[in-house]
């Protein structure tokens, strides 16, 4: 049986993200979709309210199923696979969490990849971000928060784009991609991207940093102001040379040994030898997701591109450590 895609949408106070929401719920692309929110009243969707079949749960004019989190969240997921099976609800075929604007996704998706009631069930997918095109500089500079939703972020939409100056969106543009080169930023989303994002696993052989082709590129230190310098860091690791799985994975297992809460994402395509085939790799914090076979266009093989985000540690250090105990092996 196929697994349910289960995606977050996060994003900092204010971002936009009952807007986004507000719109996609609106939508006939995901008319399957499956909400859990934390608060009803945060996401004004009494508009879109037609009735409420189980406690807790709404139907939506669309036909997507809307439920709140008012324990633990497998337990709410599991509710929500009940209620398909006792034919309370629709069937959904997409399941979106809306966190709270102080919230970070690490947690939630640590549970939809270690909970077993939720893993047989459902494989999380990814995570979109809201960021507020006119305030991110000052919520960098002043909150936490902020920082880590886009870090672990593998969509950033930007909102307020249509209000914004050029300035305003480039900068934004920077700052994300300082923190985050893994990520895609988006000056518009709709419903039909996210949920061909969310249900594809195709992927193209592209840059991770800027979405280009292959091309050298370099990406500096985030610096808010001269009083307040970010301590995230990333670097990427590259081998044009396929890698011995052995080594790589025991390599990967020993960093995150001795850093477990110092690495905050890792995404990249990785090759091994004995095989014409690459594979896509991807953790968030210390929880990893299944390593995936990746699909290519044509018959080329992108090259081993990793890219590590990180806080507290030296980029040279982890490039020294991974020529040394993997591309040497």
């Amino acid at each position: 049986m196929e697994k349910i895609p289960v995606s977050i949408i996060t994003g900092f106070l204010g971002s936009g993200k009952t807007t986004l929401l507000s719109k996609l719920l609106n939508s006939d692309e995901l008319q399957n979709a499956a909400l859990i929110i934390n608060e009803f009243g945060e996401i004004g969707i009494d508009n879109l309210l037609v009735k409420s079949s189980v406690e807790n749960t709404l139907l939506l004019e669309n036909g997507c199923v809307c439920c709140s989190i008012r324990g633990d969240l497998s337990d709410t997921i599991s509710g929500l696979f009940s209620q398909v099976e006792n034919q309370d609800i629709p069937y959904f075929d997409i399941i979106l969490i809306e966190t709270t604007g102080l919230a970070q996704p690490g947690p939630i998706i640590q549970t939809v990849q270690t909970d077993i009631s939720i893993n047989n069930r459902c494989r999380f997918d990814k995570v979109i971000t809201v960021v507020d095109t006119l305030a991110i500089e000052q919520q960098l500079r002043l909150h936490q928060e902020p920082s880590t939703q886009i870090i672990q972020g593998d969509i950033i939409y930007l909102s307020k784009t249509d209000i914004a100056k050029n300035e305003k969106i480039k900068n934004a543009h920077n700052l994300i991609t300082t923190l985050n080169p893994t990520a895609s930023i988006k000056d518009k989303l709709n419903a039909t991207e996210v949920r061909e994002s969310i249900i594809s696993l195709h992927l193209q052989n592209h840059c991770f940093v800027c979405g280009h082709d292959e091309h050298s590129h370099q990406h500096e230190h985030l610096v808010i102001d001269e009083n307040h310098t970010s301590s995230f860091n990333n670097c990427s690791l590259n081998s044009e040379t396929p890698l011995d799985k052995v080594s790589f994975l025991r390599w990967l297992s020993t960093l995150y040994s001795f850093y477990p809460l110092s690495i905050l994402r890792l995404k990249g395509f990785v090759r091994f030898k004995g095989t014409n085939e690459s594979f896509l790799i991807q953790a968030v914090g210390p929880v990893f997701s299944e390593i995936q076979r990746l699909e290519t266009n044509n018959n080329s093989t992108p090259e081993t591109s990793v890219v590590l985000i990180f806080k507290d540690l030296n980029s040279e250090e982890i490039k020294n450590s991974f020529s040394h105990r993997v591309l040497n092996n």
